[in-house]
């Protein structure tokens, strides 16, 4: 039996009457993530790199990613006044909230082949920002070793991409 995500109808999904595509989705994690060494300016192949609790969950850090740009893949350049017209099909909601290990917002997207990538199975979803990284050894709370720590995270822009750094369920359409 095949199962796939493109089948499956999308919860907590609905279009508006101009067409407008809705949903809750979660777009960001706490935890250690795996980096290219070249991303970060290190020669090692890949970097284990930790996003602490309260760095994510910080009001400042949430309230950073209310009404960002929608893009479709990550630009090569941050998503700006002077850029985000060439990027932007859509806009996250200005209510970020904790979900469990997870930030959870509304998203609207607007742009017509955004919505039908998104009901073609591109789902998951990839936080955008500048935060401060510290180079420093260390252990997160669920064992696993890190090389570098993640500070200061301020949000740019969310990308819808086939496959996010944070995982599955960093996604469009969420329970």
């Amino acid at each position: 039996m095949l199962f796939a995500d493109a089948a499956a109808s999308i919860t907590g999904s609905r279009r508006t009457r101009d067409g407008y595509f809705i949903a809750e989705v979660r777009f960001a994690r706490s935890g250690v993530y795996r980096y290219m060494g070249h991303e970060l300016g290190m020669a090692d192949a890949y970097v284990n790199v930790y996003r602490p609790t309260e760095e994510v969950f910080s009001a400042q850090t949430m309230r950073s990613f209310a009404y960002v740009p929608i893009t479709v893949d990550h630009p090569a350049v941050a998503v700006t006044e002077k850029t985000w017209r060439a990027f932007s099909v859509g806009h996250l909601g200005g209510e970020i909230h904790r979900d469990g290990e997870f930030v959870r917002a509304t998203i609207v997207i607007q742009d017509r082949s955004a919505i039908e990538a998104v009901e073609r199975g591109k789902r998951e979803l990839s936080a955008g920002y500048q935060c401060d990284v510290d180079i420093s050894d260390g252990i997160a709370p669920d064992g696993s070793a890190y090389r570098a720590i993640q500070r200061g995270i301020v949000g740019n822009h969310i990308a819808i991409v086939e496959r996010g750094r944070a995982g599955r369920q960093c996604r469009i359409g969420v329970v």
